[in-house]
């Protein structure tokens, strides 16, 4: 009779996560370490009801992750970040811990990995941890990523929600000046209008790719396919090389040291 084969596979386990939450109110504070601490993912959690009492054991600890409020007395959590981070040797992700909304955009600016809005839903912590595990799978721990990763997603405030998309889905801005605001044009092609206090310049500081063309458009370069000499037409890459879009003199110059930067 021929021999069986049984193959073992070994399996490497999977690494965990030791995390930090820091937040001023004691409450808020034991419910997110009690419900992290019901994650399987989770091997420890140190919890902090100042940036003053985390700032040592952070350089100390140094966690894999930090749940962090961003109002608390004194300082803002994106204040605190700023503080640290010219003294930090090591990597962690930031995951936002926020009853405040309009928060969102700075946070995600300031390449938070994610956040959770006061009260969260035990599947909004359960997606958080999940992203924090996949972003990492492969690797041994948690040390190895840029120290404030580029945020998958992206906060756009329109005039009727906020839109959270990935840089992939911006096709361009364009200047309305009927509603006297910007205007998202999306891969899906659909339009929404953003809060009139938008400007350019902070249109362009939402992700690295995106580059002004003209006074009233800022086209994201992932789909500018080329630039024709004549007529300075810009051409998109298909199926978006029907938009007719034009670059100015003034901003052709700047485009071609933006591809360098990039």
């Amino acid at each position: 009779m021929p021999m069986k084969t049984t193959i073992k596979i070994r399996m490497e386990p999977q690494p965990k996560m030791v995390v930090f939450v820091v937040d001023d109110n004691k409450v808020a504070l034991e419910t997110l370490a009690n419900d992290l601490l019901n994650c399987p993912e989770i091997e420890a959690v140190h919890t902090f009801e100042s940036y003053a009492e985390a700032t040592l054991p952070l350089f100390e600890e140094q966690p894999d992750v930090i749940f962090l409020d961003i109002e608390m007395p004194g300082k803002s959590g994106l204040e605190f970040l700023n503080s640290v981070r010219p003294r930090i040797t090591f990597t962690f992700k930031v995951v936002f811990y926020t009853a405040f909304s309009h928060y969102m955009l700075d946070a995600i600016r300031q390449s938070a990995f994610d956040f959770l809005l006061k009260p969260y839903k035990q599947s909004e912590l359960r997606l958080v941890i999940d992203r924090l595990m996949t972003e990492d799978c492969g690797s041994t721990n948690f040390h190895n990523k840029h120290l404030y990763a580029m945020p998958r997603k992206i906060a756009v405030q329109t005039t009727s929600e906020m839109l959270f998309i990935t840089p992939e889905e911006i096709l361009f801005f364009n200047y309305s000046s009927i509603h006297r605001s910007w205007i998202i044009t999306l891969t899906d092609k659909t339009d929404h209008i953003l809060k009139k206090n938008m400007n350019a310049q902070e249109l362009l500081a939402l992700h690295p790719t995106l580059a002004r063309v003209n006074n009233t458009c800022v086209v994201n370069l992932m789909y500018l396919m080329a630039v024709e000499n004549n007529t300075q037409r810009c051409r998109l890459c298909p199926p978006f090389d029907s938009i007719e879009i034009t670059i100015s003199r003034r901003y052709f110059g700047k485009l071609r040291e933006h591809f360098d930067m990039l």
